[in-house]
């Protein structure tokens, strides 16, 4: 009895919202990424379960998911991608082993931040590192991957949450920190459309201020946990490329929760139950609900979506402004 109450507490906190962005650790990053680099993955991974821009809303606020679920098998044993400081070992949800943190501060002032590791398992050697403001090797042993209590389509999702924060305490992307993994398929344009009062409506025609909508999704060495894709972009009647955003930071840079209800529209879900992505291509930071002002007639846009190693997919639309 008492391990099923555990259980449920520990599944009910997986569900809810939790700030996996601001630790003490933060405060100390200063790195600037000037090109792509190459540190190994902590492991031996299964698939990406989640990216940076994933949208996630378990309790009703949504937020951005800040880095990378990298999915592993159980008490996967996970090793250092980049040798550094150890700056913080904590408990960031005080008394949920859940939500463990070990962040490694490198030499090219980027903090490492490693989210759901086992208690029991950090080495002694890590404790005693971050005690005395030691440096670890490139590969050193963290500890383990700590048991996920949920199963999402049809997998128990254990994970390592792996972010990295730069200069001015703003996120990035891990992907481009990382080795390429092998990624050959392109993302997937599954609709395009036209929205109103950003929301998704039905048709090809529309009257006044409207904005058009992208409904995509990537896969990383899986096939049913979806993903944003990396880079969205379109030309409007021919005219050049318009990015509408490349996910190499968030928008804001430093906020778990800045534009995400602009950037993405009503009907768009993520949790361990749906994940379906509509994104407003009118988006930008400075006017992130703009709308359309086009002549009436005809009129098409091409929409382009693209993952972190370039695999590129294009779908054209067509409609009518009355």
């Amino acid at each position: 009895m008492k391990f099923l109450f555990v259980f449920l507490m520990l599944a009910s906190t997986a569900f809810a919202h939790v700030n996996l962005t601001v630790t003490k650790a933060n405060e100390l990053a200063t790195g600037v990424l000037e090109t792509q680099l190459a540190h190994p993955w902590p492991f031996e991974l299964l698939s990406i379960g989640h990216n940076m821009q994933s949208y996630q809303n378990y309790s009703g606020e949504p937020y951005w998911h800040d880095g990378l679920d990298i999915r592993s098998k159980p008490d996967q044993p996970i090793y250092a991608a980049a040798g550094g400081k150890v700056v913080n070992v904590e408990n960031y949800v005080p008394g949920n082993p859940l939500y463990w943190e070990i962040a490694i501060l490198d030499d090219q002032g980027f903090v490492w931040k490693y989210h759901h590791v086992a208690k029991a398992s950090i080495p002694a050697e890590i404790q005693a590192a971050y005690a005395q403001g030691a440096k670890i090797a490139v590969g050193t042993y963290l500890g383990n991957v700590v048991r996920w209590p949920v199963t999402t389509h049809g997998e128990v999702y254990h994970h390592l949450h792996l972010l990295v924060v730069g200069k001015d305490k703003r996120y990035v992307n891990p992907f481009l920190l990382m080795m390429p993994l092998p990624d050959t398929v392109a993302p997937v344009i599954n609709q395009i459309g036209i929205a109103k009062n950003h929301r998704p409506i039905q048709g090809q025609q529309v009257s006044g201020p409207h904005s058009i909508f992208v409904d995509a999704s990537d896969l990383v060495l899986h096939r049913t946990f979806i993903l944003p894709p990396h880079q969205i972009s379109y030309r409007l009647d021919n005219g050049p490329e318009v990015i509408v955003w490349r996910f190499d930071t968030l928008p804001s840079g430093t906020n778990d929760k800045d534009f995400i209800n602009d950037f993405y529209l009503e009907g768009t879900c993520g949790n361990y139950n749906c994940r379906k992505f509509f994104f407003n291509l009118n988006f930008t930071t400075r006017r992130p609900r703009a709308t359309m002002n086009l002549a009436p007639g005809e009129h098409q846009i091409e929409v382009m979506v693209e993952d972190i190693v370039g695999n590129r997919s294009a779908r054209p639309f067509r409609w009518r402004v009355l």
